[in-house]
Protein backbone atom coordinates (compact mmCIF):
# COMPACT_ATOMS: atom_id res chain seq x y z
CA UNK A 1 0.00 0.00 0.00
CA UNK A 2 1.34 3.38 -0.95
CA UNK A 3 1.09 6.11 1.64
CA UNK A 4 0.81 9.61 0.25
CA UNK A 5 1.16 12.86 2.15
CA UNK A 6 -1.97 14.73 1.05
CA UNK A 7 -0.65 18.21 1.43
CA UNK A 8 3.09 17.67 1.46
CA UNK A 9 5.19 20.60 2.60
CA UNK A 10 3.40 23.88 1.96
CA UNK A 11 5.54 26.87 1.10
CA UNK A 12 8.86 25.29 2.03
CA UNK A 13 11.67 27.78 1.52
CA UNK A 14 15.32 27.55 0.66
CA UNK A 15 17.59 30.48 1.23
CA UNK A 16 19.95 32.24 -1.14
CA UNK A 17 21.96 35.44 -1.14
CA UNK A 18 20.85 37.83 -3.84
CA UNK A 19 19.81 41.48 -4.08
CA UNK A 20 18.05 43.27 -1.23
CA UNK A 21 14.63 43.30 -2.92
CA UNK A 22 14.65 39.51 -3.25
CA UNK A 23 17.13 38.69 -0.53
CA UNK A 24 14.96 36.17 1.27
CA UNK A 25 14.78 33.03 -0.80
CA UNK A 26 11.96 32.16 -3.13
CA UNK A 27 9.63 29.42 -1.87
CA UNK A 28 7.78 26.86 -3.91
CA UNK A 29 4.52 25.11 -3.15
CA UNK A 30 5.11 21.42 -2.95
CA UNK A 31 1.47 20.55 -2.42
CA UNK A 32 0.69 16.96 -3.32
CA UNK A 33 -2.13 18.28 -5.44
CA UNK A 34 -2.93 15.15 -7.37
CA UNK A 35 -3.20 13.00 -4.25
CA UNK A 36 -5.37 15.58 -2.50
CA UNK A 37 -7.76 15.95 -5.42
CA UNK A 38 -8.04 12.22 -6.14
CA UNK A 39 -8.50 11.21 -2.50
CA UNK A 40 -11.11 13.91 -1.96
CA UNK A 41 -13.10 12.67 -4.96
CA UNK A 42 -12.62 8.97 -4.25
CA UNK A 43 -13.63 9.36 -0.61
CA UNK A 44 -16.89 11.03 -1.66
CA UNK A 45 -17.68 8.24 -4.13
CA UNK A 46 -16.83 5.57 -1.55
CA UNK A 47 -18.98 7.12 1.18
CA UNK A 48 -21.99 7.36 -1.10
CA UNK A 49 -21.59 3.87 -2.58
CA UNK A 50 -21.36 2.40 0.94
CA UNK A 51 -24.90 3.67 1.58
CA UNK A 52 -26.31 1.21 -0.97
CA UNK A 53 -28.43 -1.64 0.32
CA UNK A 54 -27.67 -5.02 -1.21
CA UNK A 55 -30.89 -6.88 -1.95
CA UNK A 56 -30.88 -10.65 -2.37
CA UNK A 57 -33.43 -12.43 -4.56
CA UNK A 58 -34.14 -16.14 -4.80
CA UNK A 59 -36.48 -17.38 -7.53
CA UNK A 60 -37.45 -13.76 -8.15
CA UNK A 61 -38.53 -13.10 -4.56
CA UNK A 62 -36.61 -10.87 -2.20
CA UNK A 63 -35.10 -12.61 0.83
CA UNK A 64 -33.38 -11.19 3.88
CA UNK A 65 -31.35 -14.17 5.00
CA UNK A 66 -27.75 -14.72 6.08
CA UNK A 67 -26.22 -13.43 2.83
CA UNK A 68 -28.29 -10.25 3.03
CA UNK A 69 -27.12 -9.68 6.62
CA UNK A 70 -23.52 -10.42 5.62
CA UNK A 71 -23.56 -7.87 2.81
CA UNK A 72 -25.42 -5.13 4.66
CA UNK A 73 -24.22 -5.40 8.25
CA UNK A 74 -21.13 -7.52 8.98
CA UNK A 75 -19.06 -8.81 6.02
CA UNK A 76 -16.30 -9.93 8.42
CA UNK A 77 -15.49 -9.89 12.12
CA UNK A 78 -13.36 -6.75 11.89
CA UNK A 79 -15.49 -4.51 9.67
CA UNK A 80 -19.07 -3.40 9.48
CA UNK A 81 -20.66 -3.03 6.06
CA UNK A 82 -19.99 0.71 5.75
CA UNK A 83 -16.28 0.33 6.51
CA UNK A 84 -16.04 -2.70 4.23
CA UNK A 85 -17.66 -1.16 1.14
CA UNK A 86 -15.84 2.15 1.55
CA UNK A 87 -12.54 0.27 1.49
CA UNK A 88 -13.65 -1.77 -1.53
CA UNK A 89 -14.51 1.32 -3.56
CA UNK A 90 -11.38 3.23 -2.49
CA UNK A 91 -9.12 0.36 -3.56
CA UNK A 92 -11.06 -0.11 -6.77
CA UNK A 93 -10.77 3.53 -7.84
CA UNK A 94 -7.25 4.22 -6.60
CA UNK A 95 -5.49 0.92 -7.35
CA UNK A 96 -7.80 0.11 -10.29
CA UNK A 97 -8.58 -3.33 -8.85
CA UNK A 98 -9.71 -5.00 -5.64
CA UNK A 99 -9.75 -8.64 -4.56
CA UNK A 100 -12.23 -10.05 -2.00
CA UNK A 101 -11.71 -13.54 -0.57
CA UNK A 102 -14.70 -15.54 0.77
CA UNK A 103 -13.38 -17.23 3.93
CA UNK A 104 -15.38 -18.99 6.68
CA UNK A 105 -18.60 -17.12 5.86
CA UNK A 106 -16.68 -13.84 5.77
CA UNK A 107 -15.51 -11.55 3.00
CA UNK A 108 -11.87 -10.47 3.37
CA UNK A 109 -10.40 -7.61 1.31
CA UNK A 110 -6.87 -8.45 0.19
CA UNK A 111 -4.12 -5.92 0.90
CA UNK A 112 -1.67 -7.56 -1.47
CA UNK A 113 -1.74 -10.35 -4.05
CA UNK A 114 -0.07 -11.73 -7.14
CA UNK A 115 -2.15 -12.20 -10.29
CA UNK A 116 -1.40 -14.73 -13.03
CA UNK A 117 -3.68 -14.33 -16.01
CA UNK A 118 -4.52 -17.27 -18.27
CA UNK A 119 -6.78 -16.70 -21.26
CA UNK A 120 -8.40 -20.15 -21.32
CA UNK A 121 -8.25 -21.50 -17.78
CA UNK A 122 -8.88 -18.27 -15.87
CA UNK A 123 -6.80 -15.98 -13.65
CA UNK A 124 -5.18 -17.37 -10.50
CA UNK A 125 -4.39 -15.26 -7.41
CA UNK A 126 -1.50 -16.20 -5.13
CA UNK A 127 0.43 -14.60 -2.28
CA UNK A 128 -2.81 -13.12 -0.96
CA UNK A 129 -2.46 -11.29 2.35
CA UNK A 130 -4.49 -9.15 4.69
CA UNK A 131 -2.58 -7.31 7.39
CA UNK A 132 -0.07 -9.74 8.89
CA UNK A 133 -2.01 -12.82 7.70
CA UNK A 134 -1.13 -14.58 4.44
CA UNK A 135 -3.24 -17.24 2.76
CA UNK A 136 -1.23 -20.37 2.05
CA UNK A 137 -3.26 -21.45 -0.96
CA UNK A 138 -3.90 -19.89 -4.34
CA UNK A 139 -7.36 -18.92 -5.53
CA UNK A 140 -8.86 -19.34 -9.00
CA UNK A 141 -10.90 -16.35 -10.13
CA UNK A 142 -14.08 -18.43 -9.96
CA UNK A 143 -13.68 -18.70 -6.16
CA UNK A 144 -13.14 -15.00 -5.38
CA UNK A 145 -14.69 -11.64 -6.06
CA UNK A 146 -12.45 -9.57 -8.31
CA UNK A 147 -13.32 -6.07 -9.50
CA UNK A 148 -11.27 -4.16 -12.06
CA UNK A 149 -11.65 -0.49 -12.93
CA UNK A 150 -10.43 -0.08 -16.50
CA UNK A 151 -9.47 3.58 -16.88
CA UNK A 152 -5.79 3.63 -17.84
CA UNK A 153 -6.32 6.32 -20.47
CA UNK A 154 -8.20 8.48 -17.98
CA UNK A 155 -5.39 8.09 -15.46
CA UNK A 156 -2.80 9.23 -17.98
CA UNK A 157 -4.90 12.28 -18.77
CA UNK A 158 -5.22 13.07 -15.06
CA UNK A 159 -1.46 12.79 -14.62
CA UNK A 160 -0.83 15.24 -17.46
CA UNK A 161 -3.43 17.70 -16.20
CA UNK A 162 -2.02 17.71 -12.68
CA UNK A 163 1.51 18.19 -13.94
CA UNK A 164 0.31 21.38 -15.60
CA UNK A 165 -1.60 22.60 -12.55
CA UNK A 166 1.38 21.84 -10.31
CA UNK A 167 3.56 24.20 -12.34
CA UNK A 168 0.91 26.91 -12.24
CA UNK A 169 0.48 26.61 -8.47
CA UNK A 170 4.24 26.73 -7.90
CA UNK A 171 4.36 29.97 -9.90
CA UNK A 172 1.40 31.45 -8.03
CA UNK A 173 2.95 30.42 -4.69
CA UNK A 174 6.21 32.17 -5.51
CA UNK A 175 4.33 35.36 -6.35
CA UNK A 176 2.31 35.01 -3.14
CA UNK A 177 5.42 34.75 -0.97
CA UNK A 178 7.28 37.48 -2.83
CA UNK A 179 4.34 39.88 -2.42
CA UNK A 180 4.58 39.52 1.35
CA UNK A 181 8.28 40.36 1.62
CA UNK A 182 9.65 43.64 2.86
CA UNK A 183 11.38 45.54 0.09
CA UNK A 184 13.88 48.34 0.39
CA UNK A 185 16.73 50.29 -1.19
CA UNK A 186 20.30 50.04 0.07
CA UNK A 187 22.32 53.19 -0.57
CA UNK A 188 26.10 52.83 -0.65
CA UNK A 189 28.15 56.04 -0.72
CA UNK A 190 31.27 56.51 -2.87
CA UNK A 191 33.35 56.79 0.29
CA UNK A 192 32.16 53.35 1.44
CA UNK A 193 32.84 51.81 -1.95
CA UNK A 194 36.39 53.13 -1.92
CA UNK A 195 37.08 51.69 1.50
CA UNK A 196 39.65 48.87 1.67
CA UNK A 197 37.19 46.77 3.68
CA UNK A 198 34.26 47.39 1.29
CA UNK A 199 34.09 43.88 -0.15
CA UNK A 200 34.19 42.24 3.28
CA UNK A 201 31.74 44.76 4.82
CA UNK A 202 29.27 44.37 1.98
CA UNK A 203 29.45 40.56 2.21
CA UNK A 204 28.81 40.60 5.97
CA UNK A 205 25.97 43.05 5.58
CA UNK A 206 24.19 41.00 2.92
CA UNK A 207 24.87 37.51 4.29
CA UNK A 208 24.59 38.11 8.03
CA UNK A 209 22.98 41.38 9.06
CA UNK A 210 20.21 41.52 6.47
CA UNK A 211 19.49 37.81 6.96
CA UNK A 212 19.01 38.25 10.72
CA UNK A 213 16.95 41.38 10.11
CA UNK A 214 14.55 39.75 7.62
CA UNK A 215 14.28 36.43 9.47
CA UNK A 216 13.47 37.99 12.84
CA UNK A 217 9.87 37.44 13.97
CA UNK A 218 10.08 40.33 16.46
CA UNK A 219 11.27 43.92 16.21
CA UNK A 220 14.89 43.98 15.13
CA UNK A 221 17.70 46.46 14.50
CA UNK A 222 19.82 46.52 11.35
CA UNK A 223 23.42 47.61 12.03
CA UNK A 224 24.96 49.50 9.11
CA UNK A 225 28.56 50.47 8.31
CA UNK A 226 29.56 54.07 7.70
CA UNK A 227 28.41 55.19 4.26
CA UNK A 228 25.47 52.77 4.11
CA UNK A 229 21.78 53.62 4.49
CA UNK A 230 18.67 51.45 4.05
CA UNK A 231 15.21 52.83 3.19
CA UNK A 232 12.10 50.62 3.39
CA UNK A 233 9.94 50.88 0.28
CA UNK A 234 6.27 51.64 0.81
CA UNK A 235 4.04 48.57 0.51
CA UNK A 236 2.10 48.96 -2.72
CA UNK A 237 1.49 45.27 -3.29
CA UNK A 238 -1.48 44.69 -0.99
CA UNK A 239 -3.87 44.04 -3.84
CA UNK A 240 -1.35 41.83 -5.61
CA UNK A 241 -0.88 39.89 -2.36
CA UNK A 242 -4.62 39.23 -2.12
CA UNK A 243 -4.84 38.42 -5.81
CA UNK A 244 -2.09 35.81 -5.50
CA UNK A 245 -3.99 34.08 -2.69
CA UNK A 246 -7.09 34.04 -4.88
CA UNK A 247 -5.06 32.66 -7.78
CA UNK A 248 -3.84 29.70 -5.69
CA UNK A 249 -7.35 28.92 -4.46
CA UNK A 250 -8.71 29.12 -8.00
CA UNK A 251 -6.03 26.74 -9.30
CA UNK A 252 -6.69 24.22 -6.52
CA UNK A 253 -10.44 24.38 -7.18
CA UNK A 254 -9.82 23.86 -10.89
CA UNK A 255 -7.59 20.86 -10.20
CA UNK A 256 -10.28 19.36 -7.95
CA UNK A 257 -12.83 19.92 -10.70
CA UNK A 258 -10.71 18.08 -13.26
CA UNK A 259 -10.25 15.08 -10.93
CA UNK A 260 -13.98 15.02 -10.23
CA UNK A 261 -14.87 15.12 -13.94
CA UNK A 262 -12.46 12.28 -14.70
CA UNK A 263 -14.24 10.07 -12.15
CA UNK A 264 -17.75 11.09 -13.13
CA UNK A 265 -18.44 13.44 -10.22
CA UNK A 266 -19.96 16.89 -10.86
CA UNK A 267 -17.30 19.46 -9.86
CA UNK A 268 -19.87 21.45 -7.85
CA UNK A 269 -20.05 18.64 -5.28
CA UNK A 270 -16.29 18.60 -4.74
CA UNK A 271 -16.08 22.39 -4.48
CA UNK A 272 -18.96 22.46 -2.01
CA UNK A 273 -21.25 24.60 -4.15
CA UNK A 274 -24.84 24.74 -2.90
CA UNK A 275 -26.58 25.92 -6.07
CA UNK A 276 -27.97 23.07 -8.15
CA UNK A 277 -26.83 20.43 -5.67
CA UNK A 278 -29.90 18.24 -6.21
CA UNK A 279 -29.28 18.00 -9.94
CA UNK A 280 -25.56 17.42 -9.27
CA UNK A 281 -26.35 14.43 -7.05
CA UNK A 282 -28.64 12.99 -9.71
CA UNK A 283 -25.86 13.29 -12.30
CA UNK A 284 -23.37 11.67 -9.95
CA UNK A 285 -25.70 8.76 -9.19
CA UNK A 286 -26.31 8.12 -12.88
CA UNK A 287 -22.78 8.61 -14.22
CA UNK A 288 -20.62 7.44 -11.33
CA UNK A 289 -22.33 5.50 -8.51
CA UNK A 290 -24.70 3.37 -10.59
CA UNK A 291 -21.93 1.88 -12.82
CA UNK A 292 -19.85 0.95 -9.75
CA UNK A 293 -22.90 -0.53 -7.98
CA UNK A 294 -23.78 -2.48 -11.13
CA UNK A 295 -20.23 -3.83 -11.38
CA UNK A 296 -20.35 -5.06 -7.78
CA UNK A 297 -23.83 -6.55 -8.27
CA UNK A 298 -22.77 -8.46 -11.37
CA UNK A 299 -19.67 -9.85 -9.65
CA UNK A 300 -21.59 -10.98 -6.55
CA UNK A 301 -24.41 -12.49 -8.60
CA UNK A 302 -22.11 -14.20 -11.12
CA UNK A 303 -19.97 -15.83 -8.43
CA UNK A 304 -22.74 -16.91 -6.05
CA UNK A 305 -25.20 -18.30 -8.59
CA UNK A 306 -24.93 -20.49 -11.66
CA UNK A 307 -26.32 -19.41 -15.02
CA UNK A 308 -29.44 -21.55 -14.53
CA UNK A 309 -30.02 -20.10 -11.04
CA UNK A 310 -29.70 -16.56 -12.41
CA UNK A 311 -32.23 -17.36 -15.16
CA UNK A 312 -34.62 -18.53 -12.42
CA UNK A 313 -34.46 -15.13 -10.70
CA UNK A 314 -31.58 -15.54 -8.25
CA UNK A 315 -29.50 -12.36 -8.03
CA UNK A 316 -27.89 -9.76 -5.77
CA UNK A 317 -28.58 -6.10 -6.54
CA UNK A 318 -27.07 -2.96 -5.04
CA UNK A 319 -29.95 -0.54 -4.50
CA UNK A 320 -28.66 3.00 -5.02
CA UNK A 321 -32.03 4.59 -4.28
CA UNK A 322 -31.11 4.71 -0.57
CA UNK A 323 -28.20 7.09 -1.18
CA UNK A 324 -30.21 10.30 -1.44
CA UNK A 325 -31.86 11.80 1.63
CA UNK A 326 -35.63 11.67 1.24
CA UNK A 327 -38.06 14.17 2.77
CA UNK A 328 -41.37 12.30 3.14
CA UNK A 329 -43.33 15.53 2.68
CA UNK A 330 -41.62 16.17 -0.67
CA UNK A 331 -42.50 12.69 -1.95
CA UNK A 332 -46.01 12.44 -0.50
CA UNK A 333 -47.76 12.90 -3.85
CA UNK A 334 -45.34 10.58 -5.67
CA UNK A 335 -45.69 7.89 -2.98
CA UNK A 336 -49.47 8.05 -3.23
CA UNK A 337 -49.27 7.62 -7.01
CA UNK A 338 -46.90 4.66 -6.73
CA UNK A 339 -49.20 2.90 -4.27
CA UNK A 340 -52.44 3.73 -6.10
CA UNK A 341 -51.02 2.45 -9.39
CA UNK A 342 -49.94 -0.84 -7.73
CA UNK A 343 -46.25 -0.27 -8.46
CA UNK A 344 -45.42 -0.41 -4.73
CA UNK A 345 -47.17 -1.82 -1.70
CA UNK A 346 -47.48 0.49 1.35
CA UNK A 347 -44.61 -1.32 3.09
CA UNK A 348 -42.42 -1.09 -0.01
CA UNK A 349 -43.13 2.63 -0.21
CA UNK A 350 -42.25 3.03 3.48
CA UNK A 351 -38.99 1.19 2.94
CA UNK A 352 -38.08 3.38 -0.04
CA UNK A 353 -38.73 6.46 2.10
CA UNK A 354 -36.45 5.18 4.86
CA UNK A 355 -39.31 4.29 7.20
CA UNK A 356 -39.47 0.89 8.89
CA UNK A 357 -42.13 -1.30 7.20
CA UNK A 358 -45.11 -2.21 9.36
CA UNK A 359 -44.96 -5.92 8.55
CA UNK A 360 -48.75 -6.03 8.49
CA UNK A 361 -50.38 -8.23 5.86
CA UNK A 362 -52.50 -5.40 4.44
CA UNK A 363 -49.37 -3.22 4.03
CA UNK A 364 -47.71 -5.86 1.88
CA UNK A 365 -50.58 -6.06 -0.60
CA UNK A 366 -50.73 -4.06 -3.83
CA UNK A 367 -53.60 -1.69 -4.50
CA UNK A 368 -54.96 0.06 -7.57
CA UNK A 369 -57.49 2.85 -7.79
CA UNK A 370 -60.71 2.41 -9.77
CA UNK A 371 -59.95 5.23 -12.18
CA UNK A 372 -57.54 3.06 -14.19
CA UNK A 373 -58.91 1.40 -17.31
CA UNK A 374 -57.54 -0.65 -20.19
CA UNK A 375 -57.49 0.64 -23.76
CA UNK A 376 -60.59 -1.51 -24.48
CA UNK A 377 -62.48 0.57 -21.87
CA UNK A 378 -63.95 -0.22 -18.50
CA UNK A 379 -62.54 0.19 -15.03
CA UNK A 380 -59.53 -1.99 -14.18
CA UNK A 381 -59.71 -3.66 -17.55
CA UNK A 382 -63.41 -4.57 -17.44
CA UNK A 383 -65.55 -4.09 -20.56
CA UNK A 384 -68.11 -1.29 -20.31
CA UNK A 385 -71.60 -2.47 -19.40
CA UNK A 386 -74.08 -2.52 -22.27
CA UNK A 387 -71.48 -2.85 -25.07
Amino acid sequence: MRIIDWLGGIFKSKQSTISVDTFRADSTSEIALEAFALFTTIEMIARLTAKCEFRTYYSGKESKGLEWANLNYRPNVNQNATEFWQEVVCKLLYHKEVLIIPYNNQKIIADDFQKDEYALTGTVFSGVSRGDFSFASSFPISDVYYLKYTSNDVQRIIDNIFAMYQKLIVSASEKYIKAGKEKGILNVSTKAQNSQSFENDFKNLMNDYFKSYFDSSVNSVLPLFEGYSYDVKADTGGNKYSNNVADIKTLVDEALSRAAQALGVPPALIRGDVAGIKDAYDIMLTGCIDPIAEMISEELTGKQFSASEISEGNRICADTSCIKHIDIFDIATSADKLISSSILSPDEAREKAGIVPTGEKWAQMHYITKNYASVEGGENGEKPVGN
